[in-house]
């Protein structure tokens, strides 16, 4: 597995317990998801990811949405946007039960997707912000 891989992997991991935490609380549900994906990683080992894992400490959602605009970049790709929904849908349902938080979240999850036409860069909301401004301008005269 390559350090690039690797490094991925561990930052989806850092997403993924976030989220567990999200509302409070990890289900032992979700642990055992979070170990699955650890070990399928081949993430189980470090000590980084033990830390994380036993880890009593919630996470703010402040943390959680950096956590995960961070991971996704400026302009995400629509294969790491999807298999990041699927890592965090798996783990929200894993407990069969969706806190308030975690439906949040699963909605704010849809302002990042790619997809959206909403999701500009900044440069291009300021774009638009300065040809309406010019247009209107123009107008006027």
């Amino acid at each position: 597995m390559s350090q690039l891989t690797r490094d991925n992997n561990r930052q989806l991991f850092q997403i993924l317990i976030a989220i567990a935490w999200i509302d409070g609380e990890v289900q032992s549900e979700e642990k055992k998801y979070l170990h699955k994906i650890a070990t399928e990683q081949g993430l189980g080992n470090e000590a980084e990811i033990q830390e994380l894992l036993s880890n009593t400490k919630p996470t703010s959602n402040t943390e959680c949405y950096r956590l995960l605009e961070q991971y996704l970049g400026a302009n995400p790709t629509l294969e790491n946007y999807h298999n990041l929904l699927s890592a965090i849908s798996t783990l929200v349902y894993s407990d069969g039960d969706i806190a308030t938080e975690e439906a949040e979240l699963l909605t704010q999850m849809q302002e990042l997707d790619p997809n959206n036409s909403s999701n500009n860069s900044i440069f291009e909301q300021l774009l638009s912000k300065i040809q309406k401004l010019y247009k209107s301008s123009f107008r006027s005269i």
